[in-house]
């Protein structure tokens, strides 16, 4: 039995030790743009409003709240910008940075330039401001309005919504 023991033992925390050594956080190249002035000023994805003097940026599936270092490639230089919006819609494109933090990286000229990012700090689940959405009861009337449309029809629910399991 001890034959068998002591090297699957070993065999686990080896593997647990090599499996905690390997982990890095997630990390993106290619190609950083920025925007500012048209924008200063409007409301965000994230609800917030734009201001181009502040270290912010659009990515397109990072979450709200995260924390991004954005490398140069070319030249020397990095940031750390938080994202508050989505985009870049030019499909070639990574991350959109603010006029500011498109400074600090020296990209004003060109307008683009190569980067790496890596994912610094993601947002702590916050339950206060997560969305909670309660199934409506048999019998209640709803009033529900298709997306881009103007319309809004009134409902009235039937059978209650089966939660997923």
């Amino acid at each position: 039995m001890r034959r068998i023991v002591l090297p699957v033992a070993c065999f686990c925390g080896l593997w647990t030790a090599a499996s905690a050594q390997s982990v890095q956080p997630p990390s993106e190249r290619g190609i950083a743009s920025w925007y500012g002035a048209p924008y200063h000023g409007q409301r965000s994805a994230s609800g917030e409003i734009y201001d181009q003097e502040k270290l912010t940026a659009a990515h397109r599936t990072l979450p709200f709240g995260t924390r991004v270092r954005v490398r140069r490639l070319d030249r020397d230089g990095s940031i750390v910008v938080r994202i508050n919006d989505r985009g870049p819609f030019v499909k070639s494109r990574i991350i959109d940075l603010s006029r500011a933090a498109a400074a600090r990286l020296g990209m004003m000229g060109g307008g683009v330039a190569p980067v790496n990012l890596e994912v610094v700090e993601t947002p702590p689940a916050n339950p206060q401001n997560s969305f909670s959405v309660t199934s409506p009861r048999r019998g209640d009337r709803v009033r529900a309005s298709p997306p881009n449309r103007a319309v809004v029809r009134d409902l009235t629910v039937l059978d209650p919504p089966v939660a997923a399991q």
